[in-house]
């Protein structure tokens, strides 16, 4: 195992990843709405414990698009990364929400969202965690003087 000196910054790994898409910032928000309505419509009409609810309606992801999604806007990109994994809780949110008679429109969104990415299909991005969100590894390049990432000063 090699060790770092302290005088070096660690750096997070970029990791080859086929199964992820790229989304816009209008999609993440079509997605966070989508979760958020099946959130709503599985805790009115069933008596599930908080993590099954989660997992259902898909509502745990929330927060990391949203960390995404404002990463993104911070630097001017406009792409946003989305597992193949997170895909399928969409699919669990919309299959839900015809299950819990949800709002038709929010379910067409849904549908909507199914269609467009499986059209567009996943690509072999490379990942990277940035203070702890996952980004896209080519959108934080790195200078000679540091990181190019936000800063808050």
């Amino acid at each position: 195992m090699r060790r770092r000196r302290r005088d070096q910054p660690s750096e997070p790994e970029a990791h080859p990843n086929p199964n992820v898409i790229s989304i816009t910032a209008s999609e993440a928000g079509t997605l966070i709405e989508v979760l958020e309505h099946a959130h709503t419509c599985i805790l009115k009409l069933s008596d599930t414990n908080e993590e099954t609810l989660a997992r259902a309606s898909g509502s745990d992801l929330i927060p990391s698009l949203y960390a995404r999604a404002g990463f993104s806007s911070i630097g001017g990109r406009g792409r946003i990364p989305l597992l193949a994994d997170e895909v399928g809780l969409l699919e669990a949110a919309v299959i839900n929400l015809e299950s819990y008679q949800g709002n038709e429109v929010v379910l067409c969104s849904g549908y909507q969202l199914l269609n467009d990415f499986a059209n567009r299909g996943s690509g072999h991005y490379s990942l990277r965690y940035v203070h702890g969100i996952l980004t896209f590894a080519g959108d934080v390049e790195d200078s000679a003087s540091g990181p190019a990432t936000p800063s808050l000063t």
